[in-house]
Order: structure tokens, then sequence, then C-alpha cells
């Protein structure tokens, strides 16, 4: 049936055929801008072509999915039930003092009730498809979070919400087959960063919000040992990049390139103290506390990845739980200098500068691997602004990572691909085989080298861990704490390591739901 659109009247339409003009007009128009897309270029991007061939790894790791420990499984969720149990009974205490009554997280109308009526805070509007409404949102409780006495409630409402989606994850989200297998979208972000989901059959979950602490229940398969190659700093390390090839300024890269990154961070920030100039001796004084549980190092590590974006001193304050004063005179010695400061690395806010004359020009910004992306909102918006400044490493990070996931599905057909979790990826190979073989190749393939303009080579190093399951294995100070003792967990691989822990007979039979 031919339907001339353009002299069509929709009352004289039955509700079915209305149905049928709207989803051909929703196909003719998508095929009309891509020949017009076709028309204007000689081939296609080569980010798209990079993207459909991404489909085949991507595809192999959502087939494969994670292989679940049985006993390990019920054991995180008797600890997920526990803590929620606890975590509801205090604010069931708190609520108490408020309106003689506990408080349901669930409840978005008993929330209502609770923040805009019995404590009397201002309502948070929202609008959803212009519709405006009153809401208590995740986004809505962090603002309703600024109000002193209405954080405690607003945090243990999110830290419940939170562990109530790990313990779905875990009874809801197994398949039969004892493998849980998350669902992966290759164009699911504007950064080129995969996002990830439940599966299309309505399993699984978000592969990369797996609490790391809970880790242990994903285990490799019989006869198979796991390993994890992450890249070592690269958000930062490709804003130093981006700050030489524009200014010729490497001493932000250089910071990152000379061992510990943090400690060096710190030497700079505060030149006043102590520093032996030996790594070890270093090391010691910026573990030395700054403020409360923070040493100077945690400030040189967190307050540095928060400034980078632009993030000002009163957001780094409230995220990171230190007065505003701190935070201001962390970052005037940082990046932004005032007062007779000189800044450590004054060329991260010429970097931001250089961004945002980016977007007053041509509103757009390009990644040295061609993902180009155009900034839609106000150029003059701050809101936008910070994104377009954080696009151009998470968007690098996230291009590189996804070219060694496909460099190692393509090359190492031995290996057999479990996730990738933005800046690193995980796999699975036969224990029997060579592992510094495997290793070796693997960093090998996710070695992506740029030249800046001025000849110099970047690349940004891989590091291993392997062991027989997804979690960490801890460390002396955090056993001391009370983690869980993991001796088949990740463990730092160096090349001619000899890892002599051996898995038992029962684990494997558990693993396979015997």
């Amino acid at each position: 049936m031919l339907v001339q659109t353009e002299h069509l009247e929709r009352t004289l339409l039955t509700a079915n055929q209305n149905h049928q003009v709207y989803c051909g007009l929703d196909c003719c128009v998508t095929l009309e801008v891509f020949e017009e897309l076709q028309r204007l270029r000689n081939a296609s991007p080569a980010i798209y072509d990079f993207e459909r061939a991404l489909q085949a790894p991507y595809l192999d790791i959502m087939q494969r999915g994670f292989l679940v420990d049985t006993v390990a499984r019920g054991r995180a969720i008797e600890s997920l039930q526990k803590r929620i149990a606890h975590c509801r009974e205090v604010l069931d205490e708190f609520a108490g003092a408020i309106w003689n009554a506990g408080l349901n997280p669930a409840s978005y109308k008993q929330l209502q009730a609770f923040f805009f009526g019995a404590m009397q805070l201002p309502p948070i509007w929202i609008s959803v498809k212009g519709v405006r409404r009153i809401s208590c949102n995740r986004e809505a409780l962090e603002k309703i979070d600024e109000y002193y006495y209405a954080r405690p409630f607003v945090q243990l409402i999110l830290r419940i919400r939170d562990l109530a989606k790990q313990l779905d994850f875990f009874t809801i989200g197994i398949d039969s087959d004892n493998r849980f297998r998350a669902g992966y979208n290759i164009a699911g972000t504007e950064t080129g960063r995969p996002s990830s989901s439940e599966n299309a059959f309505g399993t699984g979950g978000n592969a990369q919000n797996v609490a790391p602490h809970l880790r242990y229940v994903l285990v490799a398969d019989p006869g198979m040992k796991m390993c994890v190659i992450d890249l070592e700093q690269v958000e930062a390390r490709d804003v130093g990049y981006f700050c030489g090839c524009l200014f010729d300024d490497w001493g932000f890269l250089d910071a990152c390139e000379s061992g510990d990154l943090h400690t060096n961070n710190a030497k700079r920030i505060w030149p006043e103290l102590p520093w032996p100039g030996d790594p070890a001796g270093d090391r010691n004084i910026a573990e030395q506390i700054f403020y409360r549980e923070f040493s100077y190092r945690d400030m040189a590590k967190r307050g540095s990845h928060l400034s980078n974006y632009m993030g000002t001193a009163w957001t780094a304050s409230r995220s990171l739980k230190v007065p505003l004063k701190i935070m201001e005179n962390f970052q005037a010695r940082y990046c932004r200098g005032g007062d007779g400061i000189t800044p450590a690395f004054p060329v991260i806010p010429r970097y931001w500068q250089w961004v945002a004359q980016q977007l007053q020009t041509i509103g757009h910004l390009t990644t040295p691997f061609g993902r180009t992306r155009h900034f839609l909102g106000r150029p003059g918006d701050d809101a936008t602004l910070r994104e377009a400044i954080a696009f151009l490493p998470q968007s690098t990070t996230a291009d590189r990572m996804n070219l060694g996931l496909w460099r190692v599905w393509k090359h190492l057909p031995q290996v057999q691909l479990l996730a990738q979790t933005y800046d690193s990826i995980t796999f699975q190979f036969p224990e029997w085989e060579n592992h510094d073989e495997i290793i070796s190749k693997a960093l090998d393939l996710i070695r992506v080298e740029l030249v800046a303009p001025n000849g110099r080579k970047y690349v940004v190093p891989g590091d291993a861990k392997v062991g027989w399951n997804w979690a960490n294995v801890p460390s002396a100070k955090q056993l001391a704490q009370g983690a869980h003792p993991n001796p088949l967990g990740l463990k730092k691989w160096k090349l001619g390591m000899v890892d002599d822990r051996m898995r038992n007979e029962d684990i494997l039979e558990r693993m396979v739901g015997a």
C-alpha cells in the first residue's frame, strides 16, 4: 500500500492504519538519513566499522558468561540479606524519632510524606516528558542529602537500594545452567564505552557494576584460569598526553610515567614536606595522614581525578567528605593557583580553556581514534563544558580498551573472553597453557601506541592479574580489617612468576552444580 503522507489527514485513518503509518515513517526517515550520510561520505566512518567489528567478541562474551560458584553465591546472598536487614533496622530507628513509625526505602509515596511532610523539606520537582512531578528518585535524594539533618536518612536509603540491587544480581540474575550472562550495548554511550545491563532473556545484569568484594562468586570454568588486564592510570595519562600535544607541556604526563603517580603528585602539591628523594622514602612520607583518614597520597589520587575534569572545590569536598577550605587549598596547589600559590600543574586549566574554545567555535571534539562527538547543549553552560572536558580522555580510554579486546579475541583463539569493564578486560585460558606466553601476548595486543606532533611516542601500560575467581586476593591490611579470605582470587602476575596455588576437587564439583 502506497501512502502519500504529505496529503494525509490523520483523522481519516483507523487506529490500526495510523499505527502502520507511524511505524513506516519511523523506518523511512531513518533510511533517508542513512542514504544522505552515505551520499556525503565515500566510505563508512571508521568508528562505525569498528563498532560493527566489535559485535563478534561482545556476542561471544554475552553467550558464554561467567560460571557461578553455588556455595559462594549462597554465602553472598546471606551476607547481603544481613546487611540490608541491619540498615533497615537503623533507618526505622532513626525515622521513629521523626514521625513515630518506620520508613520503607522502596516506597516513593512514603518517602515523599517523610521528607516533604514530616521533615518539611522543600519538594524536589522533576520533569518527565513535559510533566512536572515531585520525586524521590536517586537524583532527588542526592539533592535532599544537602540538608544536614536529612543526610543520615538519605545515606541509609541509598545504601539499602544499592545492596538490594546486588542481592537481585545473585538471586534472579543467574541462568538455569548456573552462569551469569550480562548484556552489552556496544554503542550504549556517547563516549564509546559499552553499557551493560540484563541480557535479552531478562537475566544477568550490569557486569561493570558487580561489587568488587562480591566478585569471588564468579569463577573460571574447570580446567581454566582467569586473567584480568587493566590499563594503569589511563585517564590521567590521557589528560597528560592531550596537554602535551596541545601546549607542548609534558609535565603531567611525565609525572604519570615516572613511577608512582600519586606519590609524585603529592611531592609536587606539597613540596614543603621532607621528601628524601628515594621511592620507598617518598612513599612513606606520602602515606602520612593529611586529614582524618586521608593520607597525602589519598588526597593526591582522589582530589586530582575530580579536579582534572574541572570539578569544583565544593563538589569535591562533598564527595570526599572534607572541609571546603581544604579542597580549595588543594586545588590551588594542584592546578588552579591563586593567593600567591604556584600550582603543580597549571597546564590543566589551559586544557579546560581549549575545550571551551572548541565548543564555542566548532561545537564538537574528535579523539585520537577518530571518534567525533557533537555537543548539543549550550556551549557556555558548565555542565556541557564538563562533559566535553571528560569526553576526550574517557572516549580515548574506551576505544583503546575495545581495540585491545578485539585484538585478543582475533589473535588469541585459545583464550575465552568473559567481560569488558571500561579500562580492563577479563578472559580465561587453559591452565596447562604457558602462562607467560599467553599473558605476554595479551599485554602486547592491548598495547596501542599514539604519536604526538613532536614525535613523542605514548603507550598506556597494562597490568595483569591471575586467579580462579574474579575478586582480588585481599592484602594483609584488608584481612586485618575483616575482609573475607580469598586464596584463589586474582593476584598480580609478573613474567616468570610461579603460581603454586591449586583448586580443590570439591570446589570443582560445586562449580558445575554437582
